[in-house]
């Protein structure tokens, strides 16, 4: 069989592709009106999203790249979703930030994008009804948590409703050559993950803060002999070249984002519950806290100390454990932990992000 016949091949299977994409988003405008219909809060369903996906990656059994896959039906309910209903989002601006990347990879280029700035009015524009939806940045795996969006958590109605984890990979972009850069700008984190690099590449260069990467690629993409430390997106947005690549100190460098809504997400099945617990001011109390835990067999994956805004030096902790509140053993635990603690906050259950 020659070249043109194996063409001739995959036109033909193109076809068939754009064939049931077509039947797809009919029956997706049917299931449309019918949650319309039910008065259904929202198009966007956390634990069918996570569904739909692991299904088939089970289905593919390593056949087909596993990250291409996600990123292809994560595009396909993106597009189903906007036939039903547009869904917004907000996150942390101006675009080509490493919000942005997050939103595309999680929700898809259907939705519409909202640029925020500072990450924290995020929290105001979900709260306020001018977003559907918010992703905010919650840890590093370098840097650790991001203390005012944890914080922030205190005094808002919001649940999460889903995490994503977005890898970083920092890179110098400049519109001049290397040796003649005078400024570098960027958001503190990227300087302290390029800490290295830095040092010994572009020691003694001006370093200038701003508050989003993207925000320093468009500085730099307007001033010359200066550069900024950003994403490749942003490299692609604001037509900026990339003039030294990866120069992370560390090749594995993620970052967590919640994404923020309204709703409560239903259990899929690979859940975690994150939740703040204000402890009473006496011996052994925490001790009894992780008593409950681990007697209901709950994995606790994180517990954080934070200042309690009720009342000057008390704290409150920021827990998260594996299994969703409908669970049993969850529902159990939280049960007696209302009854040993001053306040229980649950935060939100979603499905577990593909770290």
């Amino acid at each position: 069989m020659d070249l043109t016949a194996y063409r001739d091949q995959i036109n033909e299977i193109d076809d068939q592709i754009l064939a049931l994409l077509r039947k797809r988003s009919e029956i997706s405008l049917r299931v449309g009106v019918l949650k319309a219909e039910a008065g259904a809060a929202s198009v966007y369903v956390p634990h069918r999203h996570k569904e739909v996906i692991e299904r088939l990656k089970t289905q593919n059994r390593g056949a087909f790249p596993e990250d291409v896959l996600e990123a292809i039906w994560t595009e396909i309910l993106s597009a189903s979703r906007s036939l039903q209903e547009p869904e917004s989002v907000a996150f942390l601006g101006p675009i080509g930030s490493f919000g942005h990347m997050a939103c595309l990879s999680h929700f898809g280029s259907a939705a519409e994008l909202i640029p925020i700035s500072p990450q924290i009015d995020i929290f105001t524009e979900v709260e306020a009804g001018r977003a559907d939806y918010g992703v905010v940045a919650i840890a590093n795996s370098l840097q650790g948590t991001v203390r005012d969006v944890l914080e922030r958590f205190q005094r808002t109605p919001l649940k999460i409703c889903a995490e994503t984890f977005q890898p970083v990979k920092q890179h110098l972009l400049s519109q001049s050559p290397i040796n003649e850069i005078k400024c570098i700008y960027s958001h503190p984190q990227p300087f302290a993950q390029c800490r290295r690099w830095l040092s010994r590449y572009m020691d003694g260069v001006e370093q200038v803060e701003v508050v989003s990467t993207s925000e320093a690629a468009l500085r730099a993409a307007q001033e010359p002999s200066t550069a900024a430390i950003a994403s490749e997106l942003a490299s692609e947005i604001y037509q900026i070249p990339v003039v030294a690549n990866a120069i992370m100190d560390e090749p594995d460098n993620t970052t967590r984002f919640f994404v923020l809504g309204s709703h409560a997400a239903e259990p899929s099945g690979h859940d975690r519950t994150s939740l703040f617990l204000a402890i009473q001011d006496r011996v052994g109390a925490l001790h009894q806290v992780l008593g409950i835990l681990k007697e209901a067999r709950l994995n606790m994956s994180y517990l954080e100390s934070l200042p309690s805004r009720a009342k000057p030096w008390e704290y409150i902790f920021f827990v998260e454990i594996d299994g969703h509140v409908t669970d049993e053993s969850v529902t159990a635990a939280l049960e007696k932990l209302e009854g040993l603690c001053r306040e229980v906050k649950i935060l939100g259950s979603y499905p577990r992000g593909t770290r």
